[in-house]
This record gives structure tokens, sequence and C-alpha cells, in this order.
């Protein structure tokens, strides 16, 4: 009986990771509105009925595969800046591991870059927030090493929110570019240059 029911938890899961990828790659290649779920079950190579039992509807399926990653990047970055013996540094591999995660996950940035202000309003409030929720806790992580840095005199004064926006629209510009352009080198390699960018304009003289 365990073994049935563990059987099936682990056929549902592997069900759902299907449909998410399925979703991931569709939605970049096509946006939300033109996507299918019969698109995306023909993806997955299974039925219709199976995507209605793991999400509710087509919008829900769009949050959860932003959702899903916005978690990996999370625990990555959170694991990571452990390494750093600073907050200077910390910010530096926060930065690293941000630019590694959208060169291997190129679909994925697609999707965040397409999720404008006027597609937000029809998502559903409590779908959004959830959403807005991990994209905030980023934000947050890095507003707490900026403030750390600076009151280790590190970094000037500044305000630490607008500086942690700012370092993540440089981050968001760079991806924006090398996907733009179809560059074939490294997205990864121009952490070096991003961390430059900001650290020069927000270290303490």
């Amino acid at each position: 009986m365990i073994q049935a029911q563990t059987k099936r938890r682990l056929k549902q899961t592997n069900h759902g990771t299907k449909i998410l990828e399925a979703a991931e790659s569709i939605f970049a290649e096509k946006g939300f509105y033109l996507t299918t779920v019969e698109e995306i079950a023909q993806k997955a190579d299974l039925g219709k009925g199976t995507i209605y039992l793991h999400f509710e509807n087509k919008r829900g399926l769009f949050l959860s595969v932003i959702e899903r990653k916005l978690d990996i990047l999370l625990k990555k970055i959170e694991r990571g800046i452990k390494k750093g013996k600073s907050p200077a540094e910390k910010i530096r591999l926060a930065t690293e591991i941000h630019l590694n995660f959208l060169e291997k996950n190129r679909n994925f940035f697609k999707i965040i870059h397409i999720f404008s202000n006027q597609f937000k309003k029809g998502m559903g409030e409590e779908l959004f927030k959830k959403v807005a929720a991990k994209n905030s806790r980023y934000l947050e992580i890095l507003q707490d090493l900026i403030e750390q840095a600076i009151k280790g005199g590190e970094i000037k004064p500044l305000n630490s929110k607008k500086l942690a926006v700012i370092l993540v629209g440089i981050v968001h510009s760079l991806t924006v570019y090398w996907i733009s352009q179809n560059e074939k080198g490294s997205l990864f390699k121009d952490h070096l240059l991003a961390w430059e960018i900001f650290w020069e304009g927000a270290k303490a003289l």
C-alpha cells in the first residue's frame, strides 16, 4: 500500500515537472496569450486533463513556471553568498550567481521580461502576490548586504534599496542585450563587468 502511494506521488511529481518544463519552453517562444494548454500537453507528452490535475488554469501554470525558477535562483544565491567573507564579496557572488543562472535559463528570463505591468494586472492578485514576494526576497537579500557594507564603510551611505534595484537592473540589462543580440559568447563572463560598474559607483572613497 505504502509502495503504491509512493509510486503515485513520484509519478505526479514527474508529471508536474514535465508540465512546467514544457510550459516554460512554449511560453518563452510564443508568450502567454498565444500559448495553448493543448500545446503544453503535447510538448509534455501528456493528456490535457493531466494538466488540469496539477494546475487550475493557464494563468496559474504560467506563474508556477516563474515561481519555480525564482525558488531555485533564491536557494542558489542564499547558499552561494555564504562563501563570501565580507558583505561586498557576498554582493559580488550574488551578481555572479544571478548571471550564471540566467545564462543557463534563457527561457525563464524571456518569460520574466514579457511579464509587463499591464500583464500583471490580469494575472489575479493572489497569484501575482506569490511571485512578487519571491522577487522582493531577492531585493531584500541584496539590500541587507548593501546595508551591512554601508555600516562597514565599504559602500557610500546611499539608499540601500535603490542600490539593490540598480544592481539588478544592470544584470537584467546585460541579459536583455545578450539575448536580443543572440550572442554566442557567455553571459556569465560579464559578471565582473556588472560588478565593476556597480562597485565603482557605490564604493566608499
